[in-house]
């Protein structure tokens, strides 16, 4: 009878260890197939943030059934659409739409001259005129497209202190106005030392938001953006008109970021047109991805 006992137990024992032993392996097995980071966790596909462009405008029930379907976090409009005969009252459909669809609406405006006062008293002027419509402006400002950027770097230091000053300025007056400010610029400028930390960094200090606009293929090959440096939101414009850009280049410039750079919370996604191709090629990988 002892002898049974002791069998029993020792059978008992050994169920007990394989069990453990089989929680154990699901345990780490589950670990594995958690996020190791937080940079994982994040949706690099995110599509969300839509450029209204001119040709999406012409229909306006596609453009409707194109934000309710996408329901996007952003929406961007730039303002030389809104010149355009048949968009009289795009500015009045989408502050309603973006109410019903929870989005925010926001209007991109700027010329490459616009640092210093200059930038400081249009975007005054716009937010004076539409402020009624949008829950924010983005000021775009290529400096590098105008006649005086030239090789000396020790003027373009001067230049984009120019663009923090009216960044710093035009901050308070969309805070007095209860609106957002965000600053786009190329995202090679985040190269360039500004008084305190990088160019972009410093950005972040005067504006609500900064969107990077890929402009140059080649030189996203050559400087190694610390993305994750960037302590303010911050999203990535692929549009096609802001950077002219073909569809090929596009997805090419998108898989490129994708594939090569970790982000972490600070990003909140990519930009977009609405006519993109991407927005396609995504909704086919979520198709894809959802077939059993």
């Amino acid at each position: 009878m002892a002898n049974k006992i002791i069998t029993m137990r020792n059978l008992s024992i050994k169920i007990i260890i394989v069990f453990v032993v089989l929680t154990q392996c699901l345990l780490i097995k589950h670990v594995q197939a958690k996020p190791k980071s937080l940079k994982e966790e994040v949706h690099l596909t995110d599509l969300a943030n839509l450029n209204i462009t001119n040709e999406t405008t012409k229909n306006t029930k596609q453009l409707e059934e194109l934000i309710k379907q996408r329901k996007p976090r952003f929406i961007y409009l730039e303002q030389w659409v809104t010149l355009e005969p048949q968009n009289k009252n795009i500015l009045k459909l989408l502050n309603k739409l973006a109410k019903k669809y929870d989005s925010k609406f926001y209007l991109v405006i700027g010329k490459n001259n616009w640092f210093g006062t200059r930038g400081v008293s249009n975007v005054t002027a716009a937010l004076n005129e539409y402020g009624k419509y949008i829950d924010g402006i983005v000021l775009r400002v290529e400096p590098n497209k105008t006649n005086i950027w030239v090789k000396d770097d020790s003027f373009k230091i001067q230049i984009l202190n120019q663009m923090l000053d009216a960044y710093h300025a035009i901050h308070s007056e969309t805070k007095k106005r209860n609106k957002q400010f965000i600053a786009e610029f190329p995202f090679w400028l985040t190269d360039f030392k500004g008084p305190k930390g990088n160019f972009s960094q410093d950005t972040c200090s005067y504006s609500d938001k900064i969107i990077f606009l890929i402009d140059n293929k080649e030189i996203l090959d050559k400087i190694d953006i610390k993305w994750n440096n960037i302590t303010c939101q911050y999203q990535i414009n692929l549009g096609r008109r802001a950077t002219n850009q073909t569809d090929d280049s596009l997805k090419e410039i998108y898989k490129k970021i994708k594939d090569n750079s970790a982000f972490y919370y600070n990003f909140n996604g990519f930009i977009v047109d609405s006519d993109s191709p991407l927005l396609q090629t995504q909704e086919k990988q979520v198709s894809d991805n959802s077939t059993p």
